[in-house]
């Protein structure tokens, strides 16, 4: 192939595509993730990990809906399995002939309101670094933090929290407190390639989030067989 083509890539590297296992209720796909390689030639192979500890299982769930491989990684001597050692999920991708797992190289840390990641940023704010901390520490190629508040990160700068305390007649009133500057200076340092060098996915419609992400998924894999095929010499004109 003379530029690299995804779906050529795939059939120059001698990939063993099994029957397809057919994505399910394609009208409810947003439409602006409705390509062809996309649908038919990723999501049938690849296949979402996710560490058992996990509180949510709403991305279990979505994976059912639309007929996606799903696994939880859990912890079992017997059978020498592990949870998930850093992120809450990750993935590989299934062919006949080759597995592609990104388990200990690629990680998406989900957080799922604003109390949580606030608490995160004051409370737990040495446990949380830690986490970041051993992600380079073992050299991860990707980690992608997945908010599931907010849909710009600019847009943080003003959300507030609220909680409940007692009033002058003894009843629960609930107050407001802006938290956004804490939340969007935190994220804004530790993104960066000198602090955590992690990505940000947000999105507050969870049916976005999750093919947000799944895309994310495939462009890297993408990269990864581009970069395969380079090494193979099978792209002639690659810049």
């Amino acid at each position: 192939m003379k530029t690299f083509n995804y779906s050529t890539a795939l059939n120059a590297l001698k990939l063993d595509k099994q029957p397809p296992r057919a994505v399910e209720n394609l009208p409810m796909i947003p439409k602006q993730f409705v390509t062809k390689d996309f649908i038919e030639r990723f999501l049938p192979y690849v296949k979402i990990l996710g560490d058992s500890r996990e509180q949510d299982k709403w991305v279990e769930q979505y994976c059912n809906y639309y007929n996606i491989n799903f696994e939880w990684c859990v912890k079992d001597e017997k059978k020498h399995t592990e949870n998930l050692k850093e992120g809450d999920y990750t993935f590989k991708v299934i062919f006949g002939n080759k597995i592609y797992s990104y388990r200990n190289k690629v990680a998406y840390e989900r957080k799922g309101s604003v109390s949580e990641f606030y608490n995160n940023c004051m409370k737990d704010r040495d446990r949380v670094k830690r986490e970041f901390e051993r992600f380079n520490a073992k050299q991860y190629d990707k980690v992608v933090l997945m908010l599931e508040f907010g849909n710009r990160i600019d847009e943080l700068i003003n959300l507030e929290y609220g909680f409940y305390q007692k009033g002058e007649n003894g009843k629960p009133v609930k107050k407001q407190f802006n938290v956004g500057n804490t939340i969007y200076s935190t994220i804004q340092s530790w993104k960066q390639p000198n602090g955590y060098a992690f990505e940000v996915i947000m999105n507050k419609n969870k049916t976005m989030l999750f093919w947000l992400v799944l895309q994310d998924m495939f462009y890297y894999f993408r990269n990864e067989i581009r970069e395969e095929c380079r090494k193979k010499g099978l792209i002639e004109n690659e810049n």
